[in-house]
This record gives C-alpha cells, sequence and structure tokens, in this order.
C-alpha cells in the first residue's frame, strides 16, 4: 500500500486549497493508499536560517527544534506528497515556503534521497488568468527535478471566495482522478 503524504499549505480550514487536497486525498485513497494530512498553519515551522549546519555540522539535521523535525520522518517515509497551496502575490504561501525551505536539510545527508518520490501540486487562486499560478507550477518543478522527485501532475483552480471550490464540481473531480493517479504512478 503507498503512503501518501498530504499537506495543506493554506492557514484557512475548509478553505479551496484545503477543499482540494481533501479531494486528492480521497482519489488517493480509492485507489488503495493510506493518507496522511498535515495542516501546516497548525504548526511551528521557522524559516531556513541559512546557517549551512545541516550539510557542514549535522549532515541532514537542520539545527532548528521546532516541528519541521517530525515532518522530515513523514516526508521520508512517505511514497508521495500532495502539496496545497494557496497562490498570494503570484506565489505559495509564507506557510508552505517555510516548509519548502526547510527542505534544504534533505541535500547535506547523502544517504536520505527524495528520488523517485511522487507530488502532486494543488494551487487555489483567487484570479482567472492562468498565469497566476506559473512562478509556483515553476518553482515547483524545478525543485523537482533538482531532486530527482516525479511530478505526477498539478491542478490550479480558480476559487475567489471561501467554498467556490466545494462548489465547482468539474474542479473536484480532477481532483480526485490526480489523486488516483498519484496512487497508481
Amino acid at each position: 500500500m503507498k503512503r501518501i503524504l498530504a499537506v495543506v499549505g493554506s492557514p484557512r480550514r475548509g478553505g479551496n486549497t484545503d477543499v482540494l487536497v481533501d479531494a486528492v486525498a480521497a482519489g488517493a485513497r480509492e485507489a488503495g493508499a493510506e493518507v496522511e494530512k498535515v495542516f501546516l498553519a497548525d504548526l511551528t515551522i521557522g524559516p531556513c536560517l541559512g546557517c549551512g549546519s545541516c550539510r557542514d555540522i549535522t549532515p541532514g539535521k537542520c539545527c532548528r527544534k521546532d516541528d519541521m523535525q517530525d515532518l522530515y520522518r513523514r516526508i521520508l517515509a512517505a511514497d508521495g506528497l500532495i502539496i496545497g497551496t494557496p497562490i498570494y502575490w503570484w506565489g505559495p504561501s509564507a506557510q508552505l515556503k517555510a516548509f519548502i525551505d526547510r527542505w534544504y536539510a534533505f541535500l547535506g545527508d547523502k544517504t536520505v534521497s527524495l528520488a523517485g518520490k511522487k507530488l502532486a501540486l494543488i494551487c487555489a487562486m483567487g484570479d482567472d488568468d492562468p498565469a497566476t499560478a506559473r512562478h509556483t507550477v515553476g518553482m515547483f518543478g524545478d525543485a523537482l527535478a533538482y531532486l530527482k522527485m516525479e511530478f505526477a501532475g498539478q491542478l490550479v483552480v480558480t476559487a475567489h471566495a471561501k467554498g467556490e471550490a466545494a462548489a465547482n464540481a468539474a474542479a473536484l473531480e480532477e481532483a480526485k482522478g490526480l489523486g488516483k493517479h498519484l496512487a497508481a504512478v
């Protein structure tokens, strides 16, 4: 059975990003995967200090003692990840950016690799222009290529007000399909 970690980078429970991540997770469960969900707004994750400790002093171990320590273990135990973020100012939420920046610690330990792990990206945005998500999608595409992870797919949904994603049957169906694909690949 595949293990998938679903990470919600929105500060709003029940918001559009959260609803879409739940739909992807439901599809993955239907395909037989075990899914664990994490809500970053409930955790304390400080920003990367850029100190290099995880590379030079304690390879692969971040010196910050916060909730990211447990998330490192969960990421490594997962076969795949669902990452959800609202688009704020053409980029990911601050919660998600801090989480991703702390992945730098994985590079310090040459025995640890994210290679082969699969990731599905979910973006909810209050804009009708698909180009609004290009920086976030591009950031993930480049990062996953660098880490030799597999991009299982993306879903970018326009949802201006809270609740719009839940009323978008086509987006929810696409999200479930992405979850099934993530669990199958």
